[in-house]
């Protein structure tokens, strides 16, 4: 055999070699990153009942929430119609870790801008943006959150009260940012039109139809 042959035969194996071993590297971080876990199903039972249209929510949480082998649903509700209002629903995946909640709380109307300094809560969803839904819609890839006009006068305090509408994703949406964004809209905006309702909301909720 020539030295040139050794040569071409020794560059193909290096080759074959290399494209083998990327391969299993790749095979590998997929594994480690769950691509081959199996996903749990959630049904439109499952949600929690203070969500609207739980067949869509379920329908959508199987295709974007955050992988899992099996999804359990936590309900928080208070539907007096004052400042104890309260409506939630956290998603839980393995190893009881929370993965999405849906909120919504009354609290004291205040400027939309000192609002957001204290209701955005601390995340890595890139660039705050905002967006046209009650008072003011703030989001990111991770969570969007809305400031909701709600009572005029609140029955304690005699105070106008507003109410805080979040969609946080804890653990990141499989979606790409711009979908991840508008999905967390869209699920925040339902929810708060669903809040606005139970809560009995006295003033117009300013969300979009």
């Amino acid at each position: 055999m020539t030295e040139p042959t050794q040569r071409r035969r020794f560059r193909k194996s290096f080759i074959y070699g290399g494209v083998a071993a990327l391969a299993v590297i790749s095979l590998l971080t997929a594994y480690l990153l769950g691509a081959f876990e199996k996903r749990g199903h959630i049904g439109a039972d499952d949600i929690c009942r203070n969500v609207p249209d739980r067949k869509a929510t379920a329908q959508l949480f199987n295709s974007k929430l955050a992988r899992s082998a099996h999804y359990d649903f936590t309900q928080n509700w208070n539907p007096d119609p004052d400042w104890r209002y309260r409506s939630s629903c956290i998603a839980i995946g393995d190893n009881d870790q929370s993965l999405f909640s849906l909120d919504a709380k009354a609290g004291p109307a205040a400027p939309w801008q000192q609002w957001a300094k204290t209701h955005i809560p601390p995340n890595n969803g890139g660039k705050i943006t905002y967006f046209d839904a009650g008072v003011k819609g703030v989001s990111n890839a991770e969570v969007a959150v809305i400031w909701v006009p709600c009572y005029a006068h609140e029955k304690t305090s005699k105070a106008q009260y507003n109410m805080t509408v979040f969609a946080d994703a804890l653990k990141p949406l499989e979606a790409s940012d711009k979908e991840a964004r508008q999905t967390l809209i869209d699920l925040a905006t339902s929810f708060a039109r669903q809040a606005h309702k139970d809560a009995k909301c006295d003033l117009p909720s300013e969300l979009p139809n």
